[in-house]
């Protein structure tokens, strides 16, 4: 009977907690569970967990966690293949917490855990998954030297970025947490926490255990499988960036796998908090699919961007699944020297085609570079491909711009309504200059002309046809040139 009760179910989740204000918190925790049709419920009612200090493993308090909210993800993009799981739900609990320092002031820190059994059955990188339980864990580590309150809000991991993965495909999976405090966050790979749960040792016949100080045994891997050496039968296998929380893995046998995340939250180099985030990640075999191919038209890697301009460029998006739709997006590494810009396209055609125009600011440094990603992702299935196209666009400071490109050197000013003044044409890069001011002399060296608007107009002055000296001063360069005047 006790067996039945608690049949195999669990495959992820974790904690997380929120600053309320008021020395209160709010303790969150995600519990993912299948539920195919010989799946269980959740357990009923509220979950037990216990807080306890670190170090020490006393017991500080039992919270009861209440249910929040209850979601089914969404596998309905999956038609096109054979999964061992199509269904899975998440399960939000909470409770708020009042950690006054006069209470909770170990100087080590507390620990929550919550357990519970026991795992999904078809782990197969797990050792015996369906006889043991999982180990949500986090560390709230105040430190009151910041502040007497502690006002902190641990980070939080996004929700699932991927619910299946197609074999011999690349993968780069945005596994990485929120952080509402401007902390800094460390992520590693590590082994999933069993702890006490497991089929044959209960307290209850919700497959919950009573809090239990730690520690807490990690699983037992499967033959051929480890942390340090195989994961999920990648080539590469799962790797997980510091600094991102990206993860990366080529997987290349079909199955279920389970894999786990920490979070390290550090203020000014201190430890503050810690995150756990159990996940399933199932491998299936796919269709063929292809991501879309990004074309720059415009020879994007042979450009720069001048003060006060307008470029823009063009794409062509392709995919070779003629019945895939494309969308499209742009984004940069920083934006403030762009007055604007605009991205337009044809997302309901493959291919697709798109214009990206930029107009600069007259603020641009010498050695600063916009980095350009235009991004493109289609519909397949059983879930979008993404390409992207990165490009650099370095900047060229008003000192180094050729001033004197776009300037005439010949006017006819003889009233015939065309070419009758000698003037900067257009927009030219040199509006931007704070300091302007243009001379112009005749032959014999006597100035017949000034100004210090940068759209200055010279008629001529009725003066006679010849070859007249133009000198600038813009932003304290001084440029020369020359003009004939013609009749």
């Amino acid at each position: 009977m006790l067996q039945s009760l608690v049949a195999s179910h669990i495959v992820g989740g974790g904690f997380s907690y929120r600053y309320l204000g008021n020395n209160q918190y709010q303790i969150k925790l995600a519990y993912f569970k299948d539920c195919g049709p010989s799946s269980i419920g959740f357990p009923p009612g509220s979950l037990k967990v216990g807080v306890f200090e670190i170090g020490t493993n006393q017991l500080k308090t039992v919270l009861q966690l209440a249910v929040d909210s209850t979601t089914t993800l969404d596998f309905s993009q999956a038609a096109c293949v054979t999964s061992p799981v199509n269904c899975v739900q998440q399960r939000n609990y909470s409770v708020v917490l009042t950690m006054p320092a006069s209470e909770y002031n170990h100087p080590a820190g507390y620990y929550f855990v919550y357990e519970q059994c026991c795992r999904n059955a078809l782990a197969q990188n797990v050792a015996n998954p369906q006889d043991i339980g999982s180990a949500y864990y986090m560390e709230w580590k105040p430190d009151f030297a910041f502040n007497q309150t502690f006002e902190n809000s641990s980070p939080e991991f996004k929700n699932y970025p991927a619910l299946l993965l197609c074999a011999f495909e690349n993968y780069e999976l945005d596994f990485s947490a929120t952080e509402l405090d401007g902390d800094s966050l460390v992520y590693t790979l590590i082994d999933p926490l069993k702890g006490h749960a497991n089929a044959n040792s209960l307290t209850n016949q919700t497959g919950q255990v009573d809090p239990i100080p730690g520690p807490y045994d990690p699983i037992v891997w499967n033959t051929g499988y480890s942390l340090a050496g195989n994961v999920l039968d990648g080539n590469p296998d799962i790797q997980v960036d510091a600094s991102t929380g990206l993860l990366s893995v080529n997987p290349q046998k079909i199955g279920v796998y389970l894999a786990a995340i920490k979070c390290e939250e550090f203020r000014e180099g201190i430890k503050i908090s810690e995150i756990r985030r159990e996940m399933q990640i199932v491998v299936v075999q796919c269709p063929n699919r292809f991501a879309p191919e990004i074309t720059c038209l415009s020879n994007c890697t042979q450009q720069q961007l001048q003060p006060k301009e307008i470029i823009c460029f063009d794409f062509l998006v392709a995919d070779s699944n003629l019945l895939d739709s494309i969308q499209l997006q742009v984004g940069f590494n920083k934006n403030q020297f762009l007055k604007n810009y605009t991205f337009t396209k044809s997302e309901t055609t493959n291919p697709a085609n798109a214009k990206l125009c930029l107009e600069t600011n007259c603020n641009l440094k010498q050695g600063d570079t916009l980095y350009v990603r235009v991004l493109a992702q289609d519909n397949a299935c059983p879930y979008p491909l993404k390409s992207s196209y990165e490009f650099k666009l370095p900047y060229v400071s008003l000192s180094d711009v050729d001033l004197l490109k776009n300037i005439p050197n010949v006017f006819t000013p003889n009233e015939d309504g065309f070419n009758d003044f000698y003037f900067i044409p257009g927009e030219f890069v040199n509006s931007c200059a704070e300091k302007f001011a243009v001379q112009i002399y005749n032959r014999w060296g006597r100035m017949v002309f000034q100004s210090k608007d940068v759209g200055f107009k010279w008629n001529g002055d009725n003066l006679p046809v010849g070859l007249y000296f133009v000198y600038f001063d813009i932003n304290g360069r001084n440029l020369t040139t020359n003009i004939s005047l013609l009749r």
